[in-house]
C-alpha cells in the first residue's frame, strides 16, 4: 500500500506545474535590411551568425508555458549594396539584445493516446511572444550606434522533457526550436532600419517542481 501510494504521488507531482531555467545557442540568418535615409544609403547584407538565449518560466498542466527571456544575436554586416555599387565592409556587425514575454502551448506527442511514448515526454510546441529590442551598429569607421524599438517573435519546437527536480532537475530536458524575430523601425541617426532573423536553436530547460 504504501508503494502504491508512492507512485501515486509521484504522478501526480510530474502531472502538475512547474518553474523553468533554460539555456540555448542558435544559427542566426538575416535577410538583408534598407538604411532608409534622404538620399537612401542603399541596404546592408549579412552573414550568418549566432544567438545566446535564457529564460526563466512558468509550466502549466504542461500544456501552458510562460516565459521571461533574454536574447542575444550577432551578425557580421558582409556589404552595403547601394546600386549601382556594392561597398564591401571590413569592421562591420549588428547585435541585437531583446527582452520578450513568450507564451506557449505543447502538445504531448504522439497525439494517438500511445502510453508508453506519452510517459517518456515528447513534446510538439508554438508559441509567440513581445517586447523591446535593442539594435547595435558599428560600420566601419562610423561610431556604434544603438536604438530601441518594440519587437515581436513567433516559435515553433520539439522537447523532450525529463523528470523535474524539488529546486531544478539533475538532468535537463533537451529542445529544438525555429523563430522568427522582427524588430520593429529603430532611428540611428544617419539612418532608420528594422531587423528580421530566422533563428535555429538548441538547448536544454530545466524543471523545478512549486
Amino acid at each position: 500500500m504504501w508503494t502504491l501510494g508512492f507512485w501515486e504521488g509521484a504522478a501526480r507531482a510530474e502531472s502538475g506545474s512547474f518553474f523553468s531555467f533554460a539555456l540555448a545557442g542558435g544559427w542566426v540568418i538575416a535577410p538583408g535590411a534598407g538604411l532608409e535615409s534622404s538620399p537612401s544609403l542603399g541596404e546592408v547584407r549579412f552573414d550568418p551568425g549566432y544567438s545566446i538565449k535564457t529564460s526563466f518560466g512558468l509550466l502549466l498542466a504542461r500544456k501552458f508555458h510562460l516565459e521571461a527571456e533574454y536574447l542575444y544575436t550577432s551578425n557580421r554586416i558582409d556589404a552595403l549594396v547601394n546600386p549601382p555599387t556594392v561597398t564591401p565592409l571590413l569592421a562591420s556587425d549588428r547585435l541585437t539584445h531583446s527582452l520578450m514575454l513568450n507564451a506557449t502551448y505543447r502538445m504531448e506527442t504522439p497525439p494517438l493516446g500511445d502510453v508508453y511514448w506519452e510517459r517518456r515526454g515528447f513534446y510538439f510546441y508554438v508559441g509567440g511572444g513581445a517586447g523591446m529590442a535593442w539594435q547595435d551598429y558599428t560600420v566601419e569607421t562610423v561610431a556604434t550606434v544603438t536604438d530601441s524599438s518594440l519587437a515581436w517573435q513567433v516559435f515553433i519546437g520539439f522537447e523532450k522533457m525529463n523528470s523535474s527536480g524539488p529546486v531544478l532537475a539533475s538532468f535537463p530536458s533537451p529542445f529544438l526550436q525555429y523563430r522568427f524575430l522582427h524588430i520593429t523601425e529603430g532611428d540611428f541617426g544617419a539612418f532608420q532600419s528594422d531587423a528580421s532573423m530566422h533563428i535555429i536553436e538548441f538547448g536544454f530547460r530545466f524543471y523545478g517542481g512549486i
